[in-house]
């Protein structure tokens, strides 16, 4: 068995008009080969329906993030619109993948953890482009909501088992008065253009200092964070690295000092970037609520938005809006 032969163009290909999209941008700015070496054949030899190369499917994935489409949806739309069909790599009569196979192949991703090589190796791309610049890390989180309920509160007097979530991986987290049962995203972004250089997911229970050290690259020339990702600790090991974690008042100094709300804001304007893309997430890839009952499969899929996003801000970078309209 071996991966499926797609792409041939036929003379209805030949004759059909399009306009260059941001996806044919992308298409031709990414080179692929290497991160279809990474991901490798899906077939196994022997007898058996032949597999759809696992680049297709990683492109149609692509297609689904950028507009916060199901996967029965994104079944629909590539099998539909030229544009998508073009940027997978489908001609007008390849058969397209049914949202089944969409839904294997997350799980590929997820269990071998390929979706890691993939943002790897589009990060290594966008460096050598120059798009990386290392001038500094902004590291954040958000809280994304869980699919499922909460655990059912047990009324007063009840004493027997407490009706659990649909999503086991999911838990309560707080920020000011405000709680969210679910998950959350901790992203560090390069400073230059708000590339997405490291992402942590979690659960909405872990704080947001718990995995900072884990964004921070340690090729950066500085590192800026809010109040809550300071720590002495984390300030001794930035010695590499310019320290500007905003500052936080402690029962020893309850009231900061002038300089250092002075420093806070001059920081807070800095870092204030660092909330694009999770905006970008929430309002453009339908985000707010997770899809997947457990964590292992959100991840993937906070993984896929942030390939998704760093791909949409290359072609922003390199093809500004007023030269792409002349």
């Amino acid at each position: 068995m071996v991966d499926r032969v797609l792409g041939q163009l036929s003379l209805a290909d030949g004759l059909a008009v399009w306009d260059e999209t941001i996806f044919d941008l992308i298409a031709k700015e990414l080179d692929w080969e290497p991160i279809s070496k990474l991901l490798g054949p899906r077939s196994s030899s022997g007898p058996g329906s032949a597999s759809y190369p696992a680049m297709l499917l990683v492109r149609c994935l692509l297609l689904g993030v950028w507009h916060g489409l199901s996967d029965p949806a994104l079944e629909a739309q590539i099998r539909d619109r030229l544009s998508f069909r073009r940027f997978v790599g489908f001609s007008l009569s390849d058969r397209t993948p049914d949202h089944s196979t969409l839904w294997r192949f997350r799980d590929e991703l997820t269990r071998e953890r390929l979706i890691d090589k993939v943002f790897e190796e589009i990060n290594r791309q966008l460096e050598t482009k120059g798009l990386i610049v290392k001038r500094g890390t902004l590291v954040d989180a958000s809280f994304m909501q869980s699919p499922g309920r909460p655990p059912k509160q047990p009324k007063k007097g009840h004493h027997g088992p407490v009706k659990p979530s649909a999503d086991k991986d999911a838990r309560w987290g707080k920020k000011g008065k405000k709680s969210t049962f679910g998950n959350k995203m901790h992203i560090g972004v390069d400073q230059g253009h708000t590339l997405i250089r490291r992402v942590e997911v979690s659960d909405a229970s872990v704080t947001d200092t718990e995995p900072a050290d884990r964004l921070i690259c340690g090729d950066e020339k500085a590192v800026y964070g809010d109040q809550a990702y300071y720590t002495h600790a984390r300030h001794d090991r930035l010695a590499e690295a310019k320290d500007r974690l905003m500052r936080r008042p402690n029962k020893h100094h309850p009231e900061l000092p002038p300089r250092d709300k002075l420093r806070n804001r001059l920081i807070s304007k800095v870092r204030a970037a660092v909330e694009r893309p999770f905006a970008v997430f929430k309002e453009r890839y339908g985000m707010r609520r997770m899809r997947f009952f457990n964590l292992a499969t959100n991840r993937t899929q906070c993984m896929l938005a942030a390939c998704a996003y760093n791909l949409r801000t290359m072609i922003g970078v390199l093809y500004p809006p007023k030269e792409r309209r002349a």
